[in-house]
């Protein structure tokens, strides 16, 4: 079973382990996923298993907005500036090289704060006591939902790249997380209510 963490703790855990800065970047780019909410999901089914419908719908309330204000306007412009911006050769290397570095250490303080956040809205829900096989499963549920509330097809490559962060996340092997992602039933979509709260 996992032990409680923060979620930030959780978090850089989680990232931590092979292959999944490259899964959590693939569903990021790809399929649109914010990487905070993969890894909220996984927190949540370790440590109160699986949100209701309220709670969810208030956590995405304020993730989207500002993820969507803050976060990845940052991601933005220290992405150009990596790919685009350092081609013109009237800017200044240094001052240049520095501003980047210090708009990522900001974008990654407005991940964390996003994460403390998220964390203290579910602060008062009771703690659950499953063992990992459930708390797994509960996971498997919750990027489920997540995935289908916002429009990412559950295929096979989603469910590969899911297992990778969902098996690092809940030390368990990434096997045995593709069974409890592959075993879900799927007949039943989220609810509206799980919608994205900008859609």
């Amino acid at each position: 079973m996992v032990a409680a963490e923060s979620f930030w703790d959780f978090s850089i855990r989680t990232y931590g382990d092979e292959g999944v800065p490259e899964a959590c970047l693939a569903m990021q780019n790809t399929h649109g996923a914010d990487v905070n909410v993969l890894l909220f999901c996984c927190w949540m089914a370790a440590t109160h298993g699986e949100p209701d419908t309220e709670t969810y719908s208030t956590v995405m309330a304020f993730t989207n907005s500002w993820a969507g204000h803050v976060v990845q306007p940052l991601r933005a412009a220290r992405t150009w500036m990596k790919k685009t911006g350092h081609a013109d050769d009237l800017r200044p290397g240094a001052q240049y090289h520095e501003l980047r570095e210090r708009i990522k250490a900001t974008e990654l303080e407005a991940e964390q704060l996003q994460q403390t956040t998220m964390q203290s809205m579910v602060e008062t829900l009771p703690m659950v006591s499953s063992d990992s096989n459930q708390q797994v499963k509960a996971a498997a549920r919750n990027l489920y939902h997540y995935c289908s509330a916002d429009d990412i097809g559950w295929d096979k490559e989603v469910q590969r790249r899911l297992a990778v962060i969902l098996g690092a996340a809940m030390l368990s092997s990434s096997a045995a997380a593709a069974a409890k992602l592959a075993a879900l039933d799927t007949s039943k979509p989220a609810s509206p209510d799980l919608r994205r709260a900008d859609s």
